[in-house]
């Protein structure tokens, strides 16, 4: 064999390398696209589930189908209120600090009382 034909295989042979790196550089440049787009469309998914207006529409589902939170609000809410109210009515507007801490004083004492009676 001559040695132009040894080196005409050997360029053939370092084309046909050459080619096939080509070839796998492409393929794994296809693939990280995929993985990007995957990993984008992941990522809108994620963004949309942790949405503060879906947050709280799932709290307000789980205190709508829990029974035992749903009393518990409800008996919340109403003591609040009472103690509010219970404020406003006996003490009302006042500029006075002695007037305004006996009002919160009578809030929170009507608010433990409505709480521990309910």
């Amino acid at each position: 064999m001559s040695l132009w034909n040894l080196i005409l295989m050997k360029m053939n042979k370092i084309k046909n390398q050459s080619q096939l790196l080509d070839a796998r550089i492409v393929a794994l440049e296809k693939k990280q696209n995929e993985n990007l787009k995957e990993l984008q469309v992941q990522l809108n998914k994620t963004y949309q589930e942790l949405r503060p207006s879906k947050l709280l529409y799932r709290a307000i589902s789980d205190i709508k189908e829990e029974p035992k939170i749903k009393n518990n609000a409800f008996e919340t809410l109403v003591s609040i209120v009472g103690g509010f109210l219970s404020k406003k009515i006996l003490v009302g507007k006042s500029k006075s600090v002695f007037k305004n801490l006996l009002g919160f004083t009578i809030q929170y004492v009507t608010t433990k009382f409505i709480s521990k009676k309910i």
